[in-house]
């Protein structure tokens, strides 16, 4: 009688076994931690549930931060890519409004739309700085292998050490970054729209 229950439970424990087996060919379990170099299996480590990040468990380096739910929605206002097309494209509308000016200031066209190029150029000239400023520094931060969000924080403390020293320059540093909040609020909505239109787009397909 104990021999054939043993007998089922070996039997259940192969099928189990041959289950787990088929789950996982082709996978690889562990990964290598960029500290230590040794292969392992990353623990995670949580806060109230909420997953923060995972360590190695030889060395206790970080392998990977896991973003919050905040965190997530910054990220679909933060452009990554690093590309000076955008810029090209404020340059050629600057180019544009200033020859609506020229036109303007010889008589060919109204003096309203004279203003109307003024103010383009300005409000586009200002925002090709802003993104030219920040592909610099992205760019930057990719070429060296580093974090461009630490490269962020060095300027707004070097912004914050300038203010105080130098009280007349509050207003443009002020200035300088809500440019640079606008120019990532825009490419933010930008971005949302070209996600909601390919999502729709794969939807219809």
């Amino acid at each position: 009688m104990s021999s054939s229950l043993s007998n089922r439970f070996k039997g259940r424990a192969t099928i189990q076994q041959s289950n787990v087996h088929s789950v996982f060919s082709g996978h690889h379990a562990t990964v290598h931690c960029h500290d230590c170099k040794r292969s392992m299996v990353p623990r995670v480590v949580t806060y109230y549930g909420q997953p923060l990040k995972s360590i190695c468990p030889f060395c206790g380096s970080t392998f990977s931060k896991f973003e919050s739910g905040f965190g997530r929605l910054l990220r679909r206002f933060q452009t990554r890519t690093l590309s000076f097309s955008a810029f090209y494209g404020f340059a050629t509308a600057i180019i544009g409004f200033c020859f609506i000016g020229l036109l303007s200031s010889k008589g060919l066209l109204s003096s309203s739309l004279g203003h109307i190029s003024l103010y383009g150029t300005v409000v586009f000239g200002l925002l090709a700085l802003a993104e030219l400023a920040y592909q610099a520094i992205e760019q930057l931060a990719a070429k060296l292998g580093h974090e461009s969000n630490y490269y962020w924080a060095i300027l707004v403390v070097l912004a914050m050490v300038l203010i105080q020293q130098i009280h007349e320059w509050t207003s443009y540093v002020v200035l300088l970054f809500s440019i640079m909040l606008v120019r990532g609020l825009l490419f933010g909505l930008l971005q949302l729209f070209k996600t909601r239109r390919s999502v729709k787009g794969l939807a219809n397909n």
